[in-house]
Protein backbone atom coordinates (compact mmCIF):
# COMPACT_ATOMS: atom_id res chain seq x y z
CA UNK A 1 0.00 0.00 0.00
CA UNK A 2 1.28 3.76 -0.79
CA UNK A 3 2.20 6.36 2.04
CA UNK A 4 -0.81 8.44 2.25
CA UNK A 5 -0.94 12.36 0.90
CA UNK A 6 -0.22 14.72 4.15
CA UNK A 7 -3.73 15.81 3.23
CA UNK A 8 -5.44 13.12 3.45
CA UNK A 9 -3.61 12.25 6.68
CA UNK A 10 -4.69 15.50 8.08
CA UNK A 11 -8.51 14.09 7.29
CA UNK A 12 -8.14 11.04 9.19
CA UNK A 13 -6.73 12.33 12.24
CA UNK A 14 -9.60 15.12 12.04
CA UNK A 15 -11.94 11.73 11.87
CA UNK A 16 -10.25 10.00 14.73
CA UNK A 17 -10.42 13.09 17.14
CA UNK A 18 -14.43 12.60 16.36
CA UNK A 19 -13.90 9.16 17.35
CA UNK A 20 -11.53 9.50 20.36
CA UNK A 21 -8.21 8.69 18.97
CA UNK A 22 -7.09 11.77 20.96
CA UNK A 23 -7.33 9.37 24.41
CA UNK A 24 -11.28 11.61 25.13
CA UNK A 25 -14.36 9.98 24.85
CA UNK A 26 -15.57 8.44 21.67
CA UNK A 27 -18.77 10.18 19.75
CA UNK A 28 -21.71 8.46 21.58
CA UNK A 29 -24.60 10.16 19.98
CA UNK A 30 -26.88 8.63 22.05
CA UNK A 31 -29.69 10.05 20.51
CA UNK A 32 -29.43 8.33 16.97
CA UNK A 33 -26.89 5.55 18.22
CA UNK A 34 -27.51 2.35 20.63
CA UNK A 35 -25.24 2.77 23.89
CA UNK A 36 -21.86 1.92 23.29
CA UNK A 37 -20.66 2.89 26.41
CA UNK A 38 -18.01 1.24 28.05
CA UNK A 39 -18.77 0.86 32.05
CA UNK A 40 -17.01 -0.20 35.24
CA UNK A 41 -18.98 -3.06 37.15
CA UNK A 42 -21.93 -1.65 39.03
CA UNK A 43 -22.55 -4.75 41.08
CA UNK A 44 -20.79 -8.07 41.74
CA UNK A 45 -22.01 -9.62 38.61
CA UNK A 46 -23.55 -7.35 36.52
CA UNK A 47 -22.40 -3.61 34.80
CA UNK A 48 -24.37 -0.67 34.28
CA UNK A 49 -24.39 1.93 30.94
CA UNK A 50 -21.68 4.59 31.40
CA UNK A 51 -19.16 6.60 28.96
CA UNK A 52 -16.63 4.69 27.34
CA UNK A 53 -13.03 6.45 27.15
CA UNK A 54 -11.76 4.67 23.61
CA UNK A 55 -8.24 4.48 22.81
CA UNK A 56 -6.34 6.08 20.20
CA UNK A 57 -9.11 5.56 17.72
CA UNK A 58 -10.46 2.23 17.76
CA UNK A 59 -11.17 0.91 14.02
CA UNK A 60 -12.33 -2.59 13.47
CA UNK A 61 -14.22 -4.13 11.25
CA UNK A 62 -15.01 -8.15 10.72
CA UNK A 63 -15.14 -10.14 6.99
CA UNK A 64 -18.04 -12.19 6.88
CA UNK A 65 -17.41 -15.00 3.87
CA UNK A 66 -19.49 -17.39 5.56
CA UNK A 67 -22.65 -16.92 8.22
CA UNK A 68 -21.69 -15.92 11.30
CA UNK A 69 -23.96 -18.73 13.04
CA UNK A 70 -21.09 -21.08 10.82
CA UNK A 71 -17.85 -19.46 11.77
CA UNK A 72 -19.10 -18.88 15.31
CA UNK A 73 -19.96 -22.51 16.05
CA UNK A 74 -16.65 -23.46 18.63
CA UNK A 75 -15.35 -25.68 16.32
CA UNK A 76 -11.91 -26.61 15.73
CA UNK A 77 -9.55 -23.87 14.19
CA UNK A 78 -7.81 -26.17 12.33
CA UNK A 79 -11.10 -27.15 10.83
CA UNK A 80 -12.51 -23.44 10.43
CA UNK A 81 -9.37 -21.70 8.66
CA UNK A 82 -10.02 -19.50 6.14
CA UNK A 83 -7.72 -17.03 4.13
CA UNK A 84 -9.13 -14.36 1.92
CA UNK A 85 -7.76 -11.84 0.31
CA UNK A 86 -9.92 -9.37 0.06
CA UNK A 87 -7.91 -6.37 -0.78
CA UNK A 88 -7.93 -7.93 -4.21
CA UNK A 89 -11.59 -7.12 -4.48
CA UNK A 90 -13.35 -4.48 -5.42
CA UNK A 91 -16.54 -3.68 -3.37
CA UNK A 92 -18.86 -0.81 -3.23
CA UNK A 93 -18.41 1.98 -0.21
CA UNK A 94 -19.29 5.08 0.86
CA UNK A 95 -17.04 7.06 3.83
CA UNK A 96 -18.66 8.86 6.47
CA UNK A 97 -17.32 11.08 9.02
CA UNK A 98 -13.84 10.04 8.09
CA UNK A 99 -15.23 6.04 7.96
CA UNK A 100 -15.33 4.14 5.36
CA UNK A 101 -18.43 1.67 5.03
CA UNK A 102 -17.96 -1.30 2.81
CA UNK A 103 -20.61 -3.87 1.39
CA UNK A 104 -19.28 -7.27 1.00
CA UNK A 105 -20.78 -10.38 1.04
CA UNK A 106 -24.24 -8.97 1.56
CA UNK A 107 -23.14 -7.07 4.54
CA UNK A 108 -21.95 -3.99 5.55
CA UNK A 109 -19.12 -3.16 7.40
CA UNK A 110 -17.88 0.37 8.88
CA UNK A 111 -13.78 0.36 9.20
CA UNK A 112 -11.30 3.10 10.31
CA UNK A 113 -8.13 3.80 8.28
CA UNK A 114 -4.43 3.67 9.58
CA UNK A 115 -2.34 6.87 8.38
CA UNK A 116 1.07 5.38 10.41
CA UNK A 117 3.22 7.84 12.73
CA UNK A 118 6.38 6.72 14.36
CA UNK A 119 5.61 4.96 16.98
CA UNK A 120 8.66 6.29 18.91
CA UNK A 121 7.27 6.37 22.32
CA UNK A 122 6.36 2.78 22.44
CA UNK A 123 9.56 1.75 21.18
CA UNK A 124 10.96 4.10 23.88
CA UNK A 125 9.27 2.61 26.39
CA UNK A 126 9.38 -0.98 25.95
CA UNK A 127 12.90 -0.53 25.59
CA UNK A 128 13.53 1.39 28.99
CA UNK A 129 11.07 -0.98 30.80
CA UNK A 130 13.59 -4.02 29.51
CA UNK A 131 16.33 -2.36 30.69
CA UNK A 132 14.61 -1.88 34.52
CA UNK A 133 13.43 -5.28 34.59
CA UNK A 134 15.45 -8.38 35.28
CA UNK A 135 16.24 -10.59 31.81
CA UNK A 136 14.76 -13.46 33.36
CA UNK A 137 11.25 -11.34 33.14
CA UNK A 138 9.90 -11.86 29.57
CA UNK A 139 8.34 -8.97 27.66
CA UNK A 140 6.17 -9.64 24.45
CA UNK A 141 4.98 -6.95 22.16
CA UNK A 142 1.40 -7.66 20.91
CA UNK A 143 -0.21 -5.97 18.41
CA UNK A 144 -3.29 -6.21 16.93
CA UNK A 145 -4.18 -4.22 13.49
CA UNK A 146 -7.54 -2.49 12.37
CA UNK A 147 -9.67 -4.78 10.04
CA UNK A 148 -9.06 -2.47 7.35
CA UNK A 149 -5.46 -4.35 7.02
CA UNK A 150 -7.39 -7.68 5.65
CA UNK A 151 -10.75 -5.81 4.84
CA UNK A 152 -10.37 -2.69 2.76
CA UNK A 153 -11.39 -3.07 -0.99
CA UNK A 154 -8.70 -2.95 -3.96
CA UNK A 155 -10.49 0.72 -5.24
CA UNK A 156 -9.68 1.63 -2.15
CA UNK A 157 -6.24 0.21 -0.49
CA UNK A 158 -3.92 3.48 -1.71
CA UNK A 159 -5.51 5.74 1.59
CA UNK A 160 -4.54 3.51 4.17
CA UNK A 161 -0.67 2.64 5.17
CA UNK A 162 0.48 -1.33 5.67
CA UNK A 163 0.06 -1.99 9.56
CA UNK A 164 2.18 -5.26 8.44
CA UNK A 165 4.94 -2.80 7.64
CA UNK A 166 4.19 -0.33 9.73
CA UNK A 167 4.67 -2.69 12.78
CA UNK A 168 7.36 -4.42 11.12
CA UNK A 169 9.29 -1.24 10.58
CA UNK A 170 8.58 1.09 12.75
CA UNK A 171 8.39 -1.10 15.78
CA UNK A 172 9.85 -4.71 16.15
CA UNK A 173 12.88 -3.69 14.15
CA UNK A 174 13.66 -0.86 17.05
CA UNK A 175 12.85 -3.20 19.56
CA UNK A 176 15.98 -4.22 22.05
CA UNK A 177 16.68 -7.97 21.35
CA UNK A 178 15.44 -8.51 25.05
CA UNK A 179 11.47 -8.09 23.67
CA UNK A 180 9.72 -10.53 21.74
CA UNK A 181 7.38 -9.23 19.20
CA UNK A 182 4.13 -11.26 18.52
CA UNK A 183 3.43 -10.94 14.70
CA UNK A 184 -0.54 -11.18 15.48
CA UNK A 185 -1.15 -9.27 11.56
CA UNK A 186 0.42 -12.67 9.85
CA UNK A 187 -1.73 -14.95 12.21
CA UNK A 188 -5.00 -13.18 11.48
CA UNK A 189 -4.17 -13.06 7.81
CA UNK A 190 -4.72 -16.90 7.83
CA UNK A 191 -8.79 -16.53 9.03
CA UNK A 192 -9.88 -13.39 6.91
CA UNK A 193 -12.76 -15.63 5.81
CA UNK A 194 -14.15 -16.17 9.74
CA UNK A 195 -15.52 -13.36 11.94
CA UNK A 196 -12.12 -12.49 13.52
CA UNK A 197 -13.22 -8.50 13.35
CA UNK A 198 -16.81 -7.23 14.20
CA UNK A 199 -18.49 -5.51 11.41
CA UNK A 200 -20.55 -2.42 13.64
CA UNK A 201 -17.92 -1.99 16.55
CA UNK A 202 -14.41 -0.78 16.66
CA UNK A 203 -13.19 -3.81 18.27
CA UNK A 204 -12.23 -7.73 16.88
CA UNK A 205 -13.94 -10.31 17.56
CA UNK A 206 -13.06 -12.71 20.20
CA UNK A 207 -12.12 -15.56 17.90
CA UNK A 208 -9.48 -12.74 16.28
CA UNK A 209 -8.05 -12.28 20.21
CA UNK A 210 -8.13 -15.60 20.47
CA UNK A 211 -5.49 -16.59 17.26
CA UNK A 212 -3.63 -13.33 19.20
CA UNK A 213 -3.88 -15.51 22.43
CA UNK A 214 -2.53 -18.35 20.65
CA UNK A 215 0.74 -16.52 18.76
CA UNK A 216 1.31 -14.63 22.41
CA UNK A 217 0.88 -18.66 24.44
CA UNK A 218 3.77 -19.89 21.40
CA UNK A 219 6.17 -17.30 22.31
CA UNK A 220 6.15 -17.92 25.54
CA UNK A 221 6.24 -21.61 25.12
CA UNK A 222 2.97 -22.36 27.55
CA UNK A 223 0.44 -24.45 27.00
CA UNK A 224 -2.67 -23.42 25.13
CA UNK A 225 -6.08 -24.87 24.70
CA UNK A 226 -8.22 -25.39 21.04
CA UNK A 227 -10.76 -23.12 20.76
CA UNK A 228 -12.64 -26.75 20.28
CA UNK A 229 -12.15 -27.36 23.98
CA UNK A 230 -14.61 -24.18 24.82
CA UNK A 231 -18.29 -22.85 25.44
CA UNK A 232 -19.43 -20.94 22.87
CA UNK A 233 -21.57 -17.88 24.00
CA UNK A 234 -23.52 -15.81 21.40
CA UNK A 235 -25.06 -12.79 21.59
CA UNK A 236 -27.30 -11.78 18.64
CA UNK A 237 -28.19 -8.77 17.36
CA UNK A 238 -24.95 -6.80 17.98
CA UNK A 239 -24.36 -3.22 17.13
CA UNK A 240 -21.75 -1.55 18.14
CA UNK A 241 -19.71 2.05 18.60
CA UNK A 242 -19.48 2.15 14.64
CA UNK A 243 -23.09 3.08 14.10
CA UNK A 244 -22.27 6.17 16.27
CA UNK A 245 -18.68 6.71 14.31
CA UNK A 246 -20.53 7.27 10.83
CA UNK A 247 -22.75 9.60 12.46
CA UNK A 248 -25.79 7.21 12.45
CA UNK A 249 -25.46 5.23 9.57
CA UNK A 250 -29.08 3.50 9.15
CA UNK A 251 -27.33 0.60 7.36
CA UNK A 252 -25.30 -0.37 10.24
CA UNK A 253 -28.10 -0.62 12.33
CA UNK A 254 -30.07 -2.47 10.44
CA UNK A 255 -27.28 -5.32 9.34
CA UNK A 256 -26.53 -6.42 13.35
CA UNK A 257 -24.17 -9.27 13.50
CA UNK A 258 -23.47 -11.83 16.30
CA UNK A 259 -20.80 -11.68 19.07
CA UNK A 260 -19.71 -14.78 20.32
CA UNK A 261 -17.23 -15.27 23.35
CA UNK A 262 -15.80 -18.77 24.58
CA UNK A 263 -15.60 -19.97 28.20
CA UNK A 264 -12.63 -22.32 29.00
CA UNK A 265 -12.78 -25.76 29.96
CA UNK A 266 -11.19 -24.94 33.42
CA UNK A 267 -13.43 -21.70 33.47
CA UNK A 268 -15.32 -23.23 36.40
CA UNK A 269 -12.06 -23.53 38.37
CA UNK A 270 -11.23 -19.88 37.78
CA UNK A 271 -11.21 -17.03 40.50
CA UNK A 272 -11.30 -12.87 39.51
CA UNK A 273 -10.41 -10.56 41.52
CA UNK A 274 -11.46 -6.76 41.14
CA UNK A 275 -9.64 -3.81 42.27
CA UNK A 276 -9.64 -0.06 41.92
CA UNK A 277 -6.95 1.86 39.10
CA UNK A 278 -4.85 2.04 42.18
CA UNK A 279 -4.66 -1.18 43.24
CA UNK A 280 -7.21 -2.13 46.40
CA UNK A 281 -8.77 -4.90 46.52
CA UNK A 282 -12.69 -4.34 45.75
CA UNK A 283 -14.04 -8.04 45.62
CA UNK A 284 -14.43 -11.22 43.57
CA UNK A 285 -16.65 -11.72 40.72
CA UNK A 286 -17.74 -12.95 37.79
CA UNK A 287 -14.46 -12.84 35.04
CA UNK A 288 -17.70 -12.66 32.31
CA UNK A 289 -20.36 -9.98 33.64
CA UNK A 290 -23.82 -9.54 32.28
CA UNK A 291 -24.10 -6.21 30.40
CA UNK A 292 -27.19 -3.63 30.45
CA UNK A 293 -27.83 -3.66 26.48
CA UNK A 294 -25.83 -6.67 25.12
CA UNK A 295 -27.47 -5.61 21.61
CA UNK A 296 -24.98 -2.33 22.19
CA UNK A 297 -22.42 -3.48 24.90
CA UNK A 298 -21.77 -6.94 24.20
CA UNK A 299 -17.79 -6.24 24.01
CA UNK A 300 -18.11 -4.82 27.22
CA UNK A 301 -18.72 -9.43 28.77
CA UNK A 302 -15.37 -9.54 29.59
CA UNK A 303 -14.82 -8.34 33.25
CA UNK A 304 -17.11 -4.98 32.78
CA UNK A 305 -14.93 -2.42 31.44
CA UNK A 306 -11.49 -0.83 31.83
CA UNK A 307 -10.82 1.55 34.65
CA UNK A 308 -10.23 -1.56 36.94
CA UNK A 309 -7.19 -3.72 37.63
CA UNK A 310 -8.44 -7.48 37.26
CA UNK A 311 -6.45 -10.65 38.83
CA UNK A 312 -7.44 -13.87 37.29
CA UNK A 313 -6.40 -16.90 39.59
CA UNK A 314 -6.54 -20.15 37.46
CA UNK A 315 -5.88 -24.27 38.21
CA UNK A 316 -3.04 -24.32 36.26
CA UNK A 317 0.51 -24.57 38.44
CA UNK A 318 2.93 -24.08 36.19
CA UNK A 319 4.72 -20.49 38.30
CA UNK A 320 4.19 -18.13 35.55
CA UNK A 321 2.40 -14.83 36.23
CA UNK A 322 1.35 -12.96 33.38
CA UNK A 323 0.87 -8.98 33.19
CA UNK A 324 -1.21 -7.92 30.39
CA UNK A 325 -0.84 -4.05 29.79
CA UNK A 326 -4.05 -3.15 27.68
CA UNK A 327 -5.98 -0.93 25.88
CA UNK A 328 -9.96 -2.24 25.42
CA UNK A 329 -8.73 -5.00 22.49
CA UNK A 330 -6.66 -6.52 25.20
CA UNK A 331 -9.66 -6.93 27.15
CA UNK A 332 -10.70 -10.37 24.89
CA UNK A 333 -7.36 -12.01 25.12
CA UNK A 334 -7.13 -12.89 28.48
CA UNK A 335 -9.70 -15.21 28.66
CA UNK A 336 -8.00 -17.49 26.25
CA UNK A 337 -5.11 -17.99 28.32
CA UNK A 338 -6.30 -19.42 31.74
CA UNK A 339 -5.41 -22.71 30.39
CA UNK A 340 -1.63 -20.88 29.70
CA UNK A 341 -0.40 -19.33 33.04
CA UNK A 342 -1.09 -19.27 36.77
CA UNK A 343 -1.84 -15.98 37.09
CA UNK A 344 -2.87 -13.30 35.13
CA UNK A 345 -3.00 -9.47 35.96
CA UNK A 346 -5.26 -7.17 33.62
CA UNK A 347 -4.34 -3.13 33.84
CA UNK A 348 -5.34 -0.45 31.34
CA UNK A 349 -2.22 1.97 30.35
CA UNK A 350 -5.07 4.44 30.49
CA UNK A 351 -6.25 3.81 33.84
CA UNK A 352 -3.01 2.72 36.03
CA UNK A 353 -1.87 4.20 39.06
CA UNK A 354 0.98 2.26 40.29
CA UNK A 355 4.72 2.17 38.80
CA UNK A 356 5.24 -0.34 36.75
CA UNK A 357 7.90 -1.20 37.21
CA UNK A 358 7.42 -1.83 41.03
CA UNK A 359 4.26 -3.31 40.22
CA UNK A 360 5.77 -5.75 38.61
CA UNK A 361 9.05 -6.83 40.55
CA UNK A 362 7.08 -7.03 43.58
CA UNK A 363 4.39 -9.28 42.47
CA UNK A 364 6.56 -11.51 40.77
CA UNK A 365 5.51 -10.72 37.36
CA UNK A 366 7.34 -13.91 34.71
CA UNK A 367 6.08 -12.43 31.70
CA UNK A 368 4.55 -9.14 30.03
CA UNK A 369 2.49 -8.68 27.53
CA UNK A 370 1.73 -5.08 25.75
CA UNK A 371 -1.52 -5.98 24.03
CA UNK A 372 -3.10 -3.24 21.96
CA UNK A 373 -4.04 -1.83 18.80
CA UNK A 374 -2.04 0.41 16.45
CA UNK A 375 -3.57 3.47 17.24
CA UNK A 376 -2.80 3.04 20.97
CA UNK A 377 0.80 1.75 20.03
CA UNK A 378 1.45 5.26 17.65
CA UNK A 379 -0.83 7.40 19.48
CA UNK A 380 -1.29 9.21 22.75
CA UNK A 381 -2.16 6.52 24.95
CA UNK A 382 1.76 5.12 24.64
CA UNK A 383 2.08 8.23 26.77
CA UNK A 384 0.24 6.81 29.26
CA UNK A 385 2.46 3.77 28.85
CA UNK A 386 5.78 5.81 29.37
CA UNK A 387 4.20 7.83 32.32
CA UNK A 388 3.73 4.51 34.28
CA UNK A 389 7.48 3.50 34.18
CA UNK A 390 8.15 6.84 36.42
CA UNK A 391 4.46 7.44 38.22
CA UNK A 392 4.58 6.82 42.05
CA UNK A 393 7.92 5.45 42.57
CA UNK A 394 9.12 3.98 45.63
CA UNK A 395 6.00 2.52 46.73
CA UNK A 396 4.82 -0.89 47.97
CA UNK A 397 2.70 -2.83 46.21
CA UNK A 398 -0.02 -4.55 48.65
CA UNK A 399 -2.53 -7.31 47.12
CA UNK A 400 -5.48 -6.53 49.62
CA UNK A 401 -7.04 -9.92 48.72
CA UNK A 402 -7.46 -11.69 51.45
CA UNK A 403 -8.52 -15.64 50.59
CA UNK A 404 -9.41 -16.55 54.35
CA UNK A 405 -12.09 -13.52 53.98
Amino acid sequence: MKKMTSLLMAAILSACLLTGCGGGQGNTNTSSAPNSSTPAASDKESVSNATESSENGGGAASAEGQSQNEQNDGSSTEESSAQRDYREEDAEYEVENGVIVVNQDGHYRAMELFGGSSGDTYVETLNSLRSKLDSSIRIYSVIAPLSCEFYLPANYEDYSVSQKDSIAEDINSRLDSGITPVDVVSALGQHTSEAIYCRTDHHWMPLGAYYAAKELASAAGVDFADLSTYEPVTIPGFVGTMYAFTDGDIRIKEDPEDFTYYKSSNYPNVKTDFYDTSFNYDYTGSYYKEVGDPQSNAYLTFFGGDEQIVKVRTDVKNGRKLLIVKDSYGNAVPGFLMNSFEEIYIVDMRYFNPNLVDFINQLGITDVAMTMCVFSAYGENSKSLRDSLTQNEGQTIVDGYDPEA
